[in-house]
């Protein structure tokens, strides 16, 4: 069934078609009024700062640089900073650190073999900064930044950090850690001594973000769902806890310009505020020892800056999600009820364009320049924009609200699917619930076009999360593959799963000349996205990866 299409005439109140919706124009459609800076933001009571979603991570070298940024960072409208220096002197950040600004800590790393000392440890820290934060994540990414320790070991020194913590102050909160989405590992921790001893849940989703502009707007929007997911199952009684991004970013390098990561800044907090997440930390306020992923740079404020600035001047210090539109069929649109009204904020697909009627009395803000100026039209492109729209915009709030508990589609609603397949684009499937991670290198073997895995030694796949994510239960993955040449060739099948990544054992494709159909029963998937993806055919080198792929397919047994 085809997602609900949601582009509007202008002033209309009912869908109409396409044809009479969408055509070429100027950015900010016909007849727009001249660019006008946006106004400032008010900044926020510190009242209001606890419930601000907006926040910031600073790497170890920035946090000590604290009053390079803090201004900017306070007058764009964020409330939080996740992380400071050990040698801020908390009686002083009630004289240098604005009101409306609050901190989060994180408890390090200390040798579980001393459970007495990992406590003492916790108790001076809550104490020495209780004037700073109440809320601090216990170790930052485990198992990174540790000697692998395992998710069992973590779960207990949860336990005795928590009742360290709360030995010192009641009101503490504190919150499970993971590297990246790892779930799994949370999933372990939770069954070995975590349970009921956090109030919030942390997770860096760097990977499953930096797929977005590759339209893997489903797979990051499933975060939050996912993690509801696995509580449910593991801890009922925390369910709804609070569930933070407390970092995510994206540096300037040779393939993302600042366009690019303003562009990227947009969508993870748009979308990230659109599941559910309590709170979106970008990392970080200003270039440090880290790269340049700053939203201040060597120059000053970059246009991610602006972007967040604007972001939060429109949807307000405490954003209201209203619900999600597929604009054209394919185009993503999320809407928020900001201060003024209805406030839609759209992008277009990788490598389109489209242009989208507002209703009358409609306003464009080009969030990059924080411009704003009246529009008839939404021009969409990969950068995201917001159109303002009048309060009368009923039609628009009834549908985007009536989607935000449909499932969220990828090319699709595969919620109810009993199998998913990739293929090339034209074939019997195209990505029709199952999704490659990785851009695609295309071959003809004959007359048809099939997947070359040979460029790279791993070929990785993404499950649509509505066809399965975090359940598990018995799957069958099967893949129809020849070799490219004589060369012999082959690869590992791996898959996350209850225990963690497993591999499966080698599997050689058979000789060159013919297509061979290989098939695997899984009973142990548990598909959460650690890394962006779910299951991957790993070849070690590209020596060994020189064949092609005419299909893989998940099926549910």
């Amino acid at each position: 069934m085809k997602p609900l299409v949601t582009v509007l005439a202008v002033g209309a109140l009912a869908m109409v078609s396409m044809a009479a919706l969408y055509a070429d124009g100027p950015r900010f459609g016909a007849g727009a009024a001249s660019l006008q800076p946006t106004a400032a933001p008010t900044p926020p009571t510190a009242e209001q700062a606890a419930a601000n979603p907006f926040g910031v991570a600073s790497s170890a070298s920035s946090s000590r640089r604290l009053a390079s940024w803090i201004g900017p960072v306070a007058e764009a409208g964020v409330g939080w900073v996740r992380g400071f220096s050990p040698t801020l002197d908390p009686s002083q950040v009630a004289q240098s650190v604005p009101a409306s600004i609050r901190f989060s800590g994180i408890l390090e790393y200390r040798d579980p073999a001393d459970p007495a000392a990992w406590q003492r440890y916790v108790r001076d820290r809550v104490q020495t900064f209780k004037p700073v934060t109440r809320h601090w994540e216990i170790w930052n990414e485990p198992p990174n930044f540790t000697p692998n320790t395992p998710p069992e070991v973590y779960g207990q020194m949860v336990a005795l950090a928590h009742d360290a913590a709360k030995g010192v102050d009641p009101s503490v909160q504190v919150g499970l850690a993971a590297q990246s989405v790892n779930l799994n590992y949370l999933d372990r921790a939770l069954l070995s001594g975590a349970k009921d001893k956090f109030d919030f849940i942390t997770v860096h989703p760097y990977e499953t973000a930096g797929l977005i502009p590759r339209g893997f707007e489903a797979q990051y929007m499933a975060i939050v769902p996912t993690i509801r997911k696995m509580l449910r199952a593991r801890n009922p009684e925390r369910a709804q806890v609070p569930v933070y991004f407390t970092e995510v970013g994206q540096p300037i390098d040779a393939r993302n310009d600042e366009t690019a990561q303003a562009s990227q800044l947009l969508k993870v907090y748009t979308m990230g505020l659109a599941q559910g997440a309590a709170r979106i930390h970008w990392f970080e306020p200003l270039d440090g020892d880290s790269g340049p992923f700053g939203l201040i740079g060597p120059q000053g404020p970059r246009p991610a800056h602006t972007a967040l600035r604007s972001l939060i001047t429109h949807l307000g210090p405490q954003p209201r999600y209203v619900g999600w539109l597929l604009l054209a069929d394919q185009h993503h649109g999320f809407l928020f009820d900001g201060p003024q009204g209805p406030v839609l904020v759209a992008w277009s697909q990788p490598g389109t364009t489209a242009a989208v009627a507002l209703p009358a009395g409609s306003r464009v803000v080009e969030p990059l320049s924080g411009g704003v100026q009246a529009a008839s039209s939404l021009a969409l492109n990969p950068v995201p924009a917001l159109a303002l729209l009048p309060r009368d915009a009923v039609a628009w709030v009834q549908l985007a609200s009536a989607n935000q508990a449909r499932p969220f589609p990828w090319n699709g609603d595969h919620s109810g699917a009993k199998r998913i397949e990739f293929s090339a684009p034209g074939g019997p499937a195209g990505e029709r619930g199952l999704h490659l991670v990785q851009a695609p290198v295309w071959r003809d073997v004959g007359t048809e076009r099939v997947l070359d895995a040979a460029p790279r030694a791993i070929t990785a796949f993404t499950v649509d999360p509505n066809f399965l994510s975090y359940t598990s239960q018995p799957l069958r993955i099967t893949a129809v593959v020849r070799r490219n040449s004589a060369t012999a060739a082959g690869f590992n099948l791996k898959y996350e799963s209850r225990s963690g990544t497993r591999s499966l054992g080698w599997n050689t494709v058979p000789a060159q000349g013919e297509w061979s159909t290989l098939s695997w029963p899984i009973t142990d998937a548990q598909f959460v996205g650690k890394f962006g993806y779910h299951f991957s055919f790993d070849s070690d080198a590209t020596r060994h990866s020189n064949y092609s792929i005419r299909s893989v397919s998940v099926s549910k047994e």
